[in-house]
């Protein structure tokens, strides 16, 4: 990443204590980041770009998700006020509003499927692909002004080839017209590894395009969020074959990489985020700040109990993590439950003695005692 001499970037010197958080219409910016402030939050990832295409800010090629107000430059200043780290997340390929415009522009399954609702069972995901130039331009041109705010750095999430799983069975994308003539063009079939590779490097070419002009300032951070699988030993293969994702190219382009360590969705004991952290730090030797689910993504929702979410966050940092980042349903904070708010103050508090006590785990770090 960019080389500023000796001194340090504002993200190298710190332990993440940070949240996702998704605005609303009437949301009092300023109240919503003292509140944040005063638990000792010091990082926010504030949803941007969403599923449906549209923005938090006052944008010249997508719809404002809240017209007439611009909550990006409200919270901005919010952020300032309480010393505070605000960085926008980007939903890269998920774009209902593009997809109305340019229907030939959506990912489309093996079998033909759109990847679009009502086709898909997730009903706000609308997949774009990335081979169409218009999808390129477009999010350039979301960079671009996003990177016109006074922002500490962008997220970059959801920019993969989005598979359709069907019980057992699961169809890959994309073929839409452009993807099947660049397939035939090269002479390789989606099964193959000249398939996925070609998948990989168009989600690669696409990432390195969008961070280009990010990378060549110091004050801003390159975060990049991947999808984290239970099965460690395999799961470099399946980003690259099941996603088009290869984690290790694209943590050339990243500062820092954010595994979704969704530990309960998938029924697993907390220790797994521990062992996420070290293994994609083995891949990509890059800091690594995974994103923690607070609750189940199932309807309703059900809450971590306390206790757990703390073991979650104490494995994040044995693991050598750089800090952590709350995911909570809807990317909500407010739906956190006074325990776990409770629980991740307190946590967040002894970040803040073992940033002070120890540093940051270096880059270097298998490991950090705590």
């Amino acid at each position: 990443m960019t080389d500023s001499g000796d001194e340090a970037h504002w993200w190298e010197d710190r332990l993440f204590r940070s949240v996702t958080l998704y605005p609303w219409a009437t949301m009092d910016a300023e109240a919503e980041l003292k509140y944040l402030a005063e638990r000792d939050v010091n990082t926010v990832f504030v949803v941007t770009k969403e599923s449906d295409g549209r923005v938090f800010y006052d944008s010249s090629v997508a719809p404002n998700q809240v017209p007439n107000r611009d909550l990006l430059s409200d919270l901005v200043d919010a952020a300032r006020v309480h010393d505070v780290a605000l960085v926008p997340s980007v939903f890269t390929l998920c774009d209902e509003h593009l997809v109305e415009q340019y229907p030939e522009a959506v990912q489309v399954a093996q079998e033909g499927t759109e990847i679009r609702y009502p086709n898909v069972s997730m009903e706000w995901m609308h997949w774009v692909c990335p081979n169409h130039d218009v999808v390129r331009d477009h999010l350039r041109s979301i960079i671009d002004e996003l990177a016109e705010y006074d922002v500490d750095g962008i997220q970059f999430t959801h920019f993969e080839y989005q598979p359709i799983m069907n019980g057992e069975s699961s169809y890959r994308s994309c073929f839409c017209e452009e993807c099947v003539r660049r397939y035939e063009e090269e002479g390789v079939t989606t099964e193959s590894s000249g398939g996925v590779a070609l998948r990989c490097e168009t989600i690669t070419s696409m990432l390195d395009d969008l961070t280009a002009s990010l990378r060549r300032r110091d004050d801003l951070m390159v975060n990049v969020e991947l999808e984290a699988f239970a099965d460690l030993d395999a799961a470099v293969a399946d980003s690259r074959e099941m996603l088009g994702v290869d984690p290790a190219t694209l943590a050339r382009f990243a500062d820092v990489l954010t595994p979704r360590t969704a530990h309960v969705d998938l029924g697993l004991h907390p220790l797994w985020i521990r062992d996420v952290v070290r293994s994609l730090h083995e891949v990509t030797a890059t800091p690594i700040v995974p994103s923690i689910r607070t609750s189940t993504g199932e309807r309703p929702t059900e809450h971590v109990p306390a206790d757990e979410l703390m073991t979650a966050m104490q494995m994040a940092l044995n693991g050598g993590a750089r800090g952590v980042s709350l995911f909570s349903a809807g990317a909500n904070v407010g739906r956190l439950t006074d325990a776990q708010w409770e629980t991740a103050a307190a946590t967040f508090e002894e970040f803040t003695y073992f940033e002070r006590e120890y540093g940051v785990p270096g880059d270097e770090s298998g490991s950090a005692v705590f």
